[in-house]
């Protein structure tokens, strides 16, 4: 299996005292206590994730997109600007191409429920 070639779409979030880092193709997600902790996290889980379905021949098992009310909150949140997000899209982009995208949503009345 080549090189996936996808545009990636993560949104980030706070909870309580996590950053949470959502992978809207992938559903897959990471936390940790600050952004650049959570997506190294989301990284780790998602290089697991093509290295199962490279291993396995089977790229299908890749795609399961997020609810649409993770969508929403990517759609509404801001571009990131941060050093540690920046150096983590640099190693997701060499796993699955060069359209990974970062948003953070930011409400303290959401319900994700």
């Amino acid at each position: 299996m080549a090189m996936l070639r996808l545009p990636i779409r993560i949104v980030l979030y706070k909870e309580v005292d996590q950053w949470i880092a959502h992978c809207l193709e992938f559903n897959l997600v990471g936390d940790g206590p600050t952004k650049g902790d959570a997506v190294a996290s989301l990284v780790h889980f998602i290089r697991a994730q093509v290295d199962s379905a490279r291993d396995h021949q089977n790229p299908a098992n890749l795609y399961s997109p997020a609810r649409g009310r993770y969508y929403q909150m990517f759609a509404e949140g801001k571009d990131v600007a941060d050093i540690e997000v920046a150096f983590k899209k640099e190693e997701l982009e060499g796993l699955v191409g060069d359209q990974v995208s970062y948003r953070e949503y930011a409400d303290n009345n959401r319900a994700c429920a």
